[in-house]
C-alpha cells in the first residue's frame, strides 16, 4: 500500500464515526491488529477488511484500490455467494454441492467459517432439519466473532452483516420451535441495533427488511395485527429508499393480509389485484396462485 493509504483511511473513517479501536475490532478482530493495520505494520485479509470498512459503513474499497484479496479468498466469497444464489432459487441440491466446495477455506479464518456455518443452517432450514440442531449451528456461527453475546441486551453492540443475519436466522428458528415471545423479543432488539449502525451499506438495508417482514409474521402470529402492519410498512419504505424491491411482491401481499385483519377489505383487495399480475409477469406463478387462493378463499372474489 502506498504511503499507507489503507491505514490511513481505516484511521479516519474510524474516527469520523466515533469509533475507539477496541469498539471497531469487537468480533471481528484484535485491537492490537486493528492498531497495526492503520500504522501499515499489518495488512488484513480479505474478510477482516471488508468486516472493518461495514462497520464504519462505508465501501471505500470499491474505488480506492484498497481492498486486497488472494486468489482463495475471492474464489471462497464467490462460491458463498453463489450458495446464498442457488437457495434463494430453490435449486437446494446445486446448493449442497456448491457448499462443499466451501468446506476446506471455511478454516481459513472465524470469518470465513462463520460464513460458512450460516449458510450450512440455511440449507439444514430448507431440509426440514431439527430446529434444536439449527440452532446450535447458528450460536456457533455467531461465537465465531462474538464468542460472549447478551441476547437480552445488545442494541448498542455494533453487529456486522453477517452477525446480523445469523440474529436474524436464529429469530426465525425460534418462532418453528413456537416461541413466538422469543422470535419477537430477539428481533426486536435486533432491530433497534440496526438502527442505530446508521449506515450507508446496502447489506444492512436487506437484512432490515427481512428482519421487518420475519416481525410483522412473528406478531402476526401474537393477532397484533397493528403492531405487525407498522413492520410491514418499514419494510415497504426500506424497500423503495434502498430500490431493493426484490421481496416487494411478498411484502405486499403480507401487507394486504394485515389490511383484511383489521378489517379494511378493500385496501385487501386493492393490493391483491395488482400483486396477480406482476408475479404473473416474473413468472412466479406458484406465489400467484398463492395468493389468488387467498383471495378466493378470504374475500370470495377470483383474481
Amino acid at each position: 500500500m502506498r504511503n499507507n493509504s489503507l491505514g490511513d483511511v481505516i484511521r479516519s473513517l474510524r474516527k469520523k464515526a466515533g469509533l475507539s479501536q477496541e469498539e471497531l475490532a469487537d468480533g471481528i478482530c484484535s485491537p492490537v491488529s486493528v492498531s497495526r493495520i492503520e500504522n501499515g505494520a499489518q495488512m488484513p485479509s480479505g474478510m477482516v477488511l471488508e468486516a472493518l470498512l461495514a462497520r464504519l459503513g462505508t465501501s471505500t474499497y470499491q474505488i480506492c484500490d484498497i481492498y486486497y484479496k488472494s486468489e482463495k479468498q475471492q474464489e471462497f466469497e464467490q462460491e458463498a455467494e453463489e450458495v446464498s444464489r442457488l437457495l434463494s432459487e430453490g435449486k437446494l441440491e446445486d446448493a449442497k454441492d456448491c457448499l462443499a466446495r466451501l468446506e476446506s477455506g471455511a478454516r481459513a479464518d472465524s470469518l470465513n467459517l462463520q460464513c460458512y456455518l450460516l449458510l450450512y443452517a440455511s440449507i439444514k432450514i430448507y431440509e426440514g432439519e431439527n430446529s434444536e440442531e439449527v440452532l446450535s449451528i447458528l450460536y456457533d456461527a455467531l461465537a465465531q466473532t462474538k464468542a460472549s453475546f447478551d441476547f437480552e441486551d445488545f442494541r448498542n453492540v455494533l453487529l456486522s452483516v453477517s452477525e446480523a443475519n445469523i440474529l436474524n436466522v436464529i429469530a426465525a428458528v425460534l418462532f418453528r420451535l413456537e416461541d413466538v415471545t422469543g422470535a419477537i423479543r430477539l428481533g426486536e432488539e435486533l432491530m433497534s441495533s440496526l438502527k442505530r449502525h446508521k449506515s450507508g451499506l446496502k447489506e444492512y438495508t436487506i437484512v432490515q427488511i427481512n428482519l421487518a417482514i420475519n416481525l410483522a409474521q412473528f406478531l402476526e402470529k401474537e393477532h397484533r395485527y397493528k403492531e405487525a402492519l407498522v413492520y410491514i410498512e418499514t419494510a415497504e419504505e426500506l424497500s423503495f429508499s434502498s430500490f431493493e424491491q426484490a421481496l416487494l411482491p411478498e411484502i405486499e401481499f403480507i401487507k394486504a393480509k394485515m389490511y383484511h385483519l383489521l378489517g379494511n377489505d378493500s385496501d385487501c383487495t386493492a393490493i391483491l389485484k395488482a400483486v396477480v399480475p406482476y408475479m404473473e409477469l416474473v413468472r412466479k406463478t406458484d406465489f400467484a396462485g398463492l395468493v389468488r387462493g387467498y383471495a378466493e378463499k378470504e374475500l370470495g372474489i377470483i383474481i
